[in-house]
C-alpha cells in the first residue's frame, strides 16, 4: 500500500465517523423535538379545555350586560317622553296662566282708570 491509498482509506474512515456522529446527533435532536412537541400539544389541549368554560361564561355575562343596557335605554326613553310631556304641558299651561294674569292686570288697570275719571 502506498501513501495515496492510506490517505484515501483514512479519509473514508474519518468521513464515515463524521457521518455517524452527525446522524446520532440529528436522531437525538428529532427525539427531543418530538418530546417537546408532544408536551406542547398537551399544554395547548389543557389551555383549550380551561378557556372553553371561561369563554362561555364571558359570553353569558356580555349578553346579560347587553340586556341590562337595553332595558336601561328603554326606561330612559320612557322617562324622556314623560318629562317632555310634563314640561310641554307645563309650558302650555304656564303660557295660558300668564295670558290670564296679564288680562286680569289690564282689566284691573282699566277699572282703576275708569274710577279715576
Amino acid at each position: 500500500m502506498d501513501i495515496m491509498q492510506i490517505s484515501l482509506i483514512t479519509l473514508i474512515l474519518v468521513s464515515a465517523i463524521c457521518i455517524i456522529v452527525l446522524t446520532v446527533f440529528i436522531v437525538r435532536l428529532l427525539i427531543s423535538a418530538k418530546t417537546f412537541v408532544s408536551g406542547l400539544n398537551i399544554a395547548v389541549e389543557t389551555v383549550n379545555k380551561g378557556l372553553e368554560p371561561a369563554v362561555n361564561d364571558l359570553k353569558e355575562t356580555i349578553s346579560g350586560i347587553n340586556s341590562l343596557v337595553k332595558t336601561a335605554d328603554n326606561r330612559v326613553k320612557v322617562m324622556n317622553c314623560a318629562l317632555n310631556g310634563i314640561l310641554g304641558a307645563t309650558g302650555v299651561l304656564g303660557g295660558k296662566v300668564k295670558g290670564v294674569l296679564s288680562g286680569l292686570i289690564e282689566g284691573f288697570k282699566a277699572g282703576l282708570n275708569l274710577f279715576k275719571k
